[in-house]
């Protein structure tokens, strides 16, 4: 339909990368929002300051990982795929 075994592929990835990082940054942003909220209430109770940390090691090897399975999620479903023409392709999805 136009497109090269490649870009089908790509589209497939860039599907499956876009989910998971909306869902990992929407994750990582709320997870820090509440523990940051759950801190600041044990301030208030103990009077102890506050600093605030990140773990930016493992915010990047969350994102590297989420890239990874990203990938593998949709290379083998998409590879198995375009071996077929595309009238077989067609008549499996109904």
């Amino acid at each position: 339909m136009g497109f090269t075994k490649g870009r089908i592929k790509l589209l497939y990835f860039y599907e499956a990368f876009i989910l998971v990082m909306a869902s990992c940054l929407l994750g990582v942003m709320i997870g820090t929002i509440v523990g940051f909220t759950m801190v600041l209430q044990q301030v208030v109770f103990t009077s102890i300051p506050l600093f605030f940390f990140f773990p930016w090691t493992q915010f990047v090897l969350i994102m590297a990982m989420s890239l990874l399975c990203a990938f593998l999620s949709t290379w083998g479903p998409t590879h198995q795929l375009i071996k077929n023409d595309i009238a077989n392709i067609f008549r499996m999805g109904s």
